[in-house]
């Protein structure tokens, strides 16, 4: 569910959040919101959304994330 997690350390970190098990499942859920990701899609897909993000949306991501959490 939140494999790709691992590399978005400076996500929990901006939205002031300690990587534990329950942060990364609001987080999942709230980041697959945002960016459109289905509900059902599998970590890569995730991942390569955010990947996808332009400078300025990525750097707009953790606001955007707090909005829905």
């Amino acid at each position: 569910m939140t494999c790709y997690q691992r590399h978005a350390g400076w996500l929990f970190e901006s939205l002031g959040l300690e990587y534990e098990k329950a942060n990364r499942a609001r987080l999942d859920t709230a980041i697959r919101e945002v960016l459109g990701v289905a509900e059902g899609a599998q970590c890569p897909e995730v991942w390569s959304a955010i990947k996808a993000l332009t400078p300025a949306e990525r750097d707009d991501l953790p606001s955007r994330v707090a909005e829905v959490l």
